[in-house]
């Protein structure tokens, strides 16, 4: 029973993490496929697609977006790498 119970959070865990960090338009893709066969489902999704609309949900499109979080081009600053000596061999 302990298995199964550990399975199942794992599929779950899994589940939430692949649909948190696929692309937007894979997320349509399969919003529109369950919807198709699950109606009662629609309210749901929409209400996903409204909080994760943004800068942030994946689409790479922040002229779309109204945050004014969204970085452009002018405010990316350049990276310094720094190198630790007493790693160097």
């Amino acid at each position: 029973m302990q298995n199964l119970i550990a399975v199942l959070l794992l599929t779950l865990a899994s589940g939430y993490l692949l649909l948190k960090w696929m692309p937007a338009a894979a997320k349509e893709k399969i919003r529109a496929f369950s919807v198709s066969y699950i109606p009662a489902l629609a309210p749901l999704f929409a209400k996903v697609a409204q909080k994760t609309a943004g800068c942030g949900s994946g689409c790479s499109n922040c002229s779309s977006s109204s945050n004014d979080t969204c970085s452009t081009s002018s405010e990316l600053k350049p990276v310094k790498l720094i190198r630790n000596a007493s790693n160097q061999r």
